[in-house]
């Protein structure tokens, strides 16, 4: 296909993109963390590809979201962070004033669960959302009364744009690698609980379980209720590397779903491997985080093809005159 004309393609194909839910271990996210520079690009500011020739100066300058730029925070409708460590709320605060700052895809909004854990240290689950896609109907932190779970799941209900499926449960988990096999388990307790708090089956369970290598073996990961019991269906499969050292490969990021609604939109599920997207050495990777984000893509989610923004306006204006004669545009 012509350059300009493959480009317009991905341009005019973007309004229609499946809904994005993804989960991230952004390791130890702090206010300092984000407050660097080299942190903010990667999480949130776009980088255009090095070697593009199609894109003008002015789009750069811009900041206009585009297939295959937009950064890891801009890639999901919405995104789960786990281990944010910013007890004040300043790290997230500062995420959302650059997202609605550099990514024109928003309005951003976000959901974040108190401090948790059993010691000094404690972390925060926070979904980042799109909230002209995306609102949250209900939320809560499951009552863990037999203390099963180092930081117990702040689930949430959301809306999804889709007849099929207009509402979905996100359920996050962060495990402790000594604990991994007791928590897990534990996990279909808090889906039967969700399940009846919500009167509904459709329930993602998502997040760094630790669910590989030395935490967890395959025999025992096979013996899981979330293993035996039917009806979930594990996203991210079996040897698909979540981690960034090139030193191990081990699937610890998880998504597993539940519900034949959600199932039957399930369109892809992978790694996000950010390093090799952003041509980042393993060095700088690492002041990211030592997890890919995990994802999903629900098709047929977006049932309408939202408007185009005044920079992707103005690029198809300038590309239109480049087409080729021969390619028929119907309006």
């Amino acid at each position: 296909m012509h350059c300009p004309a493959a480009f317009l393609f991905l341009l005019l194909a973007s309004g229609a993109e499946a809904f994005r839910i993804c989960a991230f271990n952004a390791q130890r996210l702090t206010l300092a963390k984000v407050a660097k520079e080299h942190v903010m690009d990667t999480l949130v500011r776009c980088q255009f590809p090095r070697d593009t020739t199609l894109l003008p100066q002015w789009l750069a300058l811009s900041g206009a979201s585009l297939p295959g730029v937009l950064q890891i925070l801009a890639r999901c409708d919405i995104m789960v962070l786990q281990e944010v460590v910013d007890p004040s709320g300043s790290a997230i605060s500062l995420l959302l004033r650059e997202l609605k700052r550099f990514d024109g895809s928003g309005p951003y909004d976000f959901l974040s669960s108190a401090q948790l854990g059993r010691s000094t240290y404690k972390e925060k689950y926070v979904y980042i959302y799109r909230s002209h896609k995306t609102q949250v109907l209900d939320s809560y932190t499951y009552n863990d009364k037999y203390d099963r779970f180092a930081r117990e799941p702040f689930v949430a209900q959301f809306t999804l744009p889709s007849k099929v499926l207009p509402s979905l449960v996100l359920v996050p988990l962060h495990t402790t690698p000594k604990d991994v096999e007791t928590e897990l388990n534990a996990l279909y307790d808090v889906f039967l609980d969700v399940s009846q708090h919500w009167q509904s089956k459709d329930v993602i369970l998502l997040g760094d379980f630790n669910a590989d290598c030395a935490s967890l073996t395959k025999k025992r990961l096979d013996e899981l209720v979330l293993r035996t019991q039917a009806g979930f269906h594990w996203a991210i499969a079996d040897g698909e590397d979540t981690t960034v050292r090139a030193s191990t490969h081990c699937t610890y990021d998880r998504i597993v779903l539940h519900g034949e609604r959600c199932q039957s939109l399930l369109h892809a599920a992978a790694a996000f491997d950010f390093p090799r997207r952003f041509q980042l050495t393993e060095e700088k990777a690492l002041n990211i985080s030592d997890h890919y984000p995990v994802e999903v893509e629900l098709s047929q989610a977006a049932c309408r093809v939202q408007p185009l923004g005044l920079p992707a306006l103005l690029l198809l204006s300038l590309l239109l005159p480049l087409l080729p004669p021969q390619l028929d545009l119907v309006a």
